[in-house]
């Protein structure tokens, strides 16, 4: 009996595959057993009541519509910005992609940020770095609006340990300012030059002025919509915080649920949303809050992806799935469309 050893690197491709798809899952799943063994559940579920389910749909549905507007405008001006990189994006395609990789990101935000790249590539006829470095330059701004709002919240906030946040905070953020400095200084910088040059760094280095305050704008613009959304759900679960304390740990909460860990954040977020809120509310009524967020969340997200933009969902989907996409630089014949 012979081996066929050519087909051991497809099956452990197989298995890398199902091991990004599922893990998270299963991190999610732990997490969330060792919180509930800490907290009644039956106790967090008796604060899901109707009226507060009611009350918190409204603000959902507005937060959902209006952070979807935001990332189709971004996305169409960052392309229609780079006319040399790619063809035109309208707004409409543009949020239907976006809606399309929902999916993806609950995974991860890196996961969702490389199906966006590459619907971006297939439908603005863009080069797969190019894409990247659009997505890349977007992505730049999220991390930047996130650890404003934390700085800000930390600078207005009295602590023991406030000069150590806010010095951490403002650190991340000038590194992020030098680095655009870095990109676009107009000088040369010797063997550092062929770096600046790379296609991925292409949008955040010859983006005009304009179009960087704008998009910092819009992403500041979103991080706030998230803010506000958190803000109705104490509303909805009648708890009192304070705006500066809620901007602060809402912050947070975003950089811990980014990370590539847990499925949508599930299980990191309700540690963390428990741990940074403790004291406002018992904390079964905050592991309740903060469930109500994440599965409300993500089940409309989930919702919108599959019927606002199917086509691109199982695009994006397939690609995942691959790990791979074409080497080539050229549109494909789905750019026109």
């Amino acid at each position: 009996m012979t081996i066929d050893r050519s087909a051991t690197p497809s099956i452990a491709s197989r298995l890398e595959r199902s091991a990004r798809m599922f893990v998270p899952f299963l991190v999610s799943g732990a997490l969330l057993a060792y919180l509930l063994r800490r907290i009644d559940i039956r106790v967090a579920l008796d604060y899901m009541t109707a009226e507060v389910l009611i009350r918190f749909s409204l603000p959902l549905l507005l937060f959902l519509g209006i952070t979807l507007l935001i990332e189709a405008q971004c996305l169409h001006r960052v392309v229609c910005a780079n006319p040399a990189d790619a063809t035109s994006l309208d707004r409409t395609t543009a949020a239907r992609i976006k809606a399309a990789c929902y999916l993806l990101g609950l995974l991860n935000y890196a996961l969702g940020a490389a199906g966006l790249a590459v619907l971006l590539r297939r439908r603005a006829g863009a080069s797969l770095a190019a894409a990247a470095g659009m997505v890349f330059l977007i992505s730049l701004f999220d991390i930047g609006a996130v650890l404003a709002c934390a700085a800000t919240g930390a600078a207005l906030l009295e602590s023991d340990t406030f000069g150590v946040r806010l010095g951490v905070l403002a650190g991340l953020i000038l590194a992020i300012v030098a680095g655009f400095v870095f990109l676009r200084a107009p000088i040369s910088m010797g063997p550092l030059d062929a770096v600046r040059d790379l296609p991925i760094l292409r949008a955040p280095r010859t983006a005009p002025l304009a179009l960087l305050v704008e998009i910092g704008i819009l992403r500041l613009l979103f991080v706030g919509c998230f803010v506000a959304l958190v803000g109705a759900l104490f509303w909805s679960f009648g708890i009192e915080v304070g705006w500066i304390r809620l901007t602060l740990n809402v912050a947070i909460i975003l950089v811990v649920s980014a990370l590539p860990i847990a499925a949508g954040g599930l299980g990191t977020g309700q540690i963390v949303f428990v741990a940074l809120f403790s004291g406002v509310a018992p904390d079964a009524q905050l592991l309740s809050a903060s469930i109500v967020l994440s599965v409300e969340i993500i089940a409309a997200r989930a919702l919108i992806g599959l019927c606002f933009a199917p086509e691109f969902t199982r695009e994006a989907l397939a690609a995942a799935r691959a790990g791979t996409v074409e080497a080539d630089d050229g549109p494909d014949e789905n750019a026109s469309r």
